[in-house]
C-alpha cells in the first residue's frame, strides 16, 4: 500500500451554501508520524475527538500536527446548484396523483418520495464526482492496491457510498464509524470545516488557512484538476466564482 485517502466533508447536501470534501493524502509511513501527532495533541488539550471547532480553540497546540507531510486536495458543490436544476425524474413523480388518505397525506408523500429521490441523485451524481475528480487528482496511474480510501460515515448509506466508489473504480474502501478512533479523519474533519468557514467569511480563519491549509494543497495551478475543484464549475456565477479567488 503506498497511500492512504483519507476524506470528511463539512455541509449538507441538501441545504446551506456550500458542500465541501477534504481529502488527505498520506503515505502509511508518515500516517504513523500523524497518529502520534495528533494522539499527544488531543492529550494535551483533554479532546476526546478532533473536530474543527476544538482545533480552533486551541490552534496554537494542534497545528503542529500540520508539520507531517501530506498533501490536500479539496472539492465543493453548491447544494443550491442542485436544487435549482430541473431533474426529469422528480417531475414525473411530481405528476403522479396519489389519493388514499386525502390532500395532506398525499402531500407528505410525495414529499417523502421527492426528498429521497433527490438524495439518490446528488449522490449519484454530484457525491460521485467529487469521488471521481479525487481519484484523478490523487492516484492517476496508480494500480488499484496501491491505494486505500478511508472515508468517515457519510450522509449515505456506507453501501450505497460503497457502491459509488466502485463505480469510479476505487475498491479498497473503510467506512469509519468513529472518527475519534481515526486521526486520518479528524485531520480531515478539520480541514474541511476550515475551508467552508473560509468560504462563508468567518472570522480569524484566515491564519489558520494559510499557515496550516494553503501549503499542503496539491497542484493549486493546475488547469486539468484545479485545487479546490469546483464541482459543475460552469454553473457559478461570475460574483460566486469571484469568491473562489480566496484560496489563491
Amino acid at each position: 500500500m503506498k497511500y492512504l485517502i483519507f476524506s470528511d466533508e463539512s455541509g449538507k447536501w441538501n441545504e446551506g451554501n456550500y458542500y465541501v470534501r477534504a481529502w488527505v493524502k498520506i503515505t502509511p509511513e508518515k500516517y504513523n508520524f500523524l497518529r502520534k501527532e495528533v494522539l499527544f495533541a488531543k492529550h494535551e488539550t483533554k479532546v476526546k475527538e478532533l473536530k474543527w471547532e476544538q482545533f480552533k480553540k486551541n490552534y496554537q497546540i494542534f497545528k503542529n500536527i500540520f508539520n507531517v507531510d501530506f498533501s490536500i486536495f479539496i472539492t465543493i458543490s453548491r447544494p443550491a446548484h442542485f436544487q435549482s436544476r430541473n431533474y426529469k425524474i422528480i417531475s414525473e413523480i411530481e405528476k403522479v396523483p396519489v389519493s388514499t388518505g386525502g390532500q395532506d397525506l398525499t402531500d407528505k408523500i410525495k414529499k417523502k418520495i421527492v426528498n429521497s429521490a433527490k438524495n439518490e441523485i446528488f449522490f449519484n451524481y454530484f457525491e460521485k464526482t467529487h469521488i471521481e475528480n479525487s481519484k484523478k487528482a490523487l492516484v492517476s496511474g496508480e494500480s488499484d492496491g496501491d491505494y486505500k480510501y478511508l472515508i468517515d460515515s457519510p450522509q449515505y448509506l456506507d453501501k450505497g457510498w460503497i457502491n459509488i466508489a466502485k463505480e469510479c473504480n476505487i475498491h479498497n474502501i473503510d467506512i469509519t464509524k468513529a472518527s475519534a478512533s481515526n486521526p486520518g479523519i479528524e485531520v480531515a474533519d478539520v480541514i474541511s470545516g476550515c475551508v467552508k468557514d473560509l468560504l462563508e467569511k468567518k472570522k480569524a480563519i484566515n491564519e489558520i488557512y494559510n499557515e496550516c491549509i494553503k501549503p499542503k494543497m496539491l497542484d493549486m495551478t493546475s488547469k486539468t484538476f484545479p485545487n479546490p475543484n469546483i464541482i459543475f464549475y460552469n454553473d457559478y456565477t461570475p460574483e460566486e466564482k469571484e469568491q473562489m479567488d480566496i484560496f489563491r
